[in-house]
């Protein structure tokens, strides 16, 4: 994940701060994804990201608003 990704993927949010909702699910995208990219790694904290991740896992209904 690139800084230029990161940066549209910014914009893409920005572009769409009218409609809540979607704002919503692409900002916890971003998150996501990056969470992925830094659990890629292979130090301490890769570790610690691949543990965040475990949460997918948990069963309980996720809202959005």
């Amino acid at each position: 994940m690139t800084k230029k990704e990161i940066v549209r993927m910014i914009q893409e949010i920005q572009d769409m701060a009218n409609d809540a909702e979607s704002a919503h699910i692409l900002e916890d995208n971003l998150r996501e994804d990056f969470i992925k990219y830094i659990a890629k790694r292979k130090d301490y904290l890769g570790k610690k990201a691949r543990l965040i991740l475990t949460t997918n896992n948990i069963d309980f209904a996720r809202w959005c608003a």
